[in-house]
């Protein structure tokens, strides 16, 4: 399991930069109702502006390589950064994670809370300082957000106002809250150069790893532009994956308290990149 750690250690670090990464508003003047694409481009805007958010996730990844990831995550980025994370499931090419993971991440360090490495350290979290990791693996926190910026519903919404042919599918409600559902697809190409300039290198890496050229949507968003609910497919030449997300509060408060020091161990650089 551990060789993977890299990756699900991730998950919010990568969420993480995507609200912090800065973006000018788009502003949209109409003689009428806005249109369906307008109407995308404005949940972009909101998007770039939000500092905090929860939101349910699922991450599948089927093809060369099968993967689940999904349960819940919350983020706040001022005023510093704190996410929490809680994956009840975590299937690895068929390896299931015992108790799913639990994951803490501060500006330095990232705090993880699973059944094998509790069992290997003697405690119930294991640390992982952001200097260590790079000592031990040659991995940067940078180089490590990479791999998970498409599972943020902040960075999927930007990259929806890409998108040429949106068009409204339906009403519904999410959360309770009343939403119109739209739906559309976008170049790979077109949905980075719609995100600012921090992680367009950080998302097109990804992309073309995974020979992705189009991706698909479904985007439920509400009367004041907040996007509740995301559904993307990505079909790539050795890789199709589809995220899932469900908003359940933006701009709110997010309490997360960080393990008690009796209750954590320190990850060996080397266990992470071993």
């Amino acid at each position: 399991m551990l060789p993977r750690m890299k990756v699900t250690a991730a998950i919010a670090a990568g969420t993480a930069t995507a609200l912090l990464a800065a973006g000018c508003s788009i502003g949209l003047q109409a003689s009428g109702p806005p249109s369906p694409a307008q109407e995308v481009a404005l949940a972009a805007s909101q998007a770039r502006q939000a500092s905090s958010f929860a939101a349910g996730l699922s991450v599948t990844m089927s093809g060369a390589v099968s993967e689940t990831i999904a349960g819940t995550m919350q983020i706040r980025s001022q005023p510093s950064l704190l996410a929490a994370a809680d994956f009840g499931t975590v299937d690895l090419a068929g390896h299931i994670v015992p108790g799913g993971l639990q994951e803490i991440l501060t500006n330095q360090t990232v705090y993880l809370r699973m059944k094998v490495l509790s069992q290997q350290l003697h405690k119930p979290w294991a640390e992982i300082q952001f200097s260590a990791l790079r000592q031990g693996t040659g991995v940067s926190l940078g180089q490590l957000t990479q791999q998970v910026q498409a599972s943020s519903p902040l960075v999927q919404t930007q990259m929806l106002a890409a998108a040429k042919n949106v068009r409204v599918v339906g009403r519904q409600v999410i959360g309770g809250v009343r939403t119109t559902q739209y739906a559309g697809s976008y170049t790979a190409a077109a949905g980075v150069a719609a995100l600012p300039p921090g992680l367009r290198a950080a998302e097109e890496t990804g992309m073309q790893a995974l020979g992705i050229q189009v991706v698909s949507f479904n985007a439920w968003i509400d009367a004041q532009h907040q996007t509740r609910k995301i559904v993307v497919s990505e079909n790539g030449s050795t890789e199709q994956v589809r995220v899932r997300l469900q908003v359940t509060s933006i701009n709110r408060a997010v309490s997360v308290s960080l393990p008690p020091p009796g209750q954590v161990a320190a990850l060996p650089p080397i266990a992470v990149g071993g």
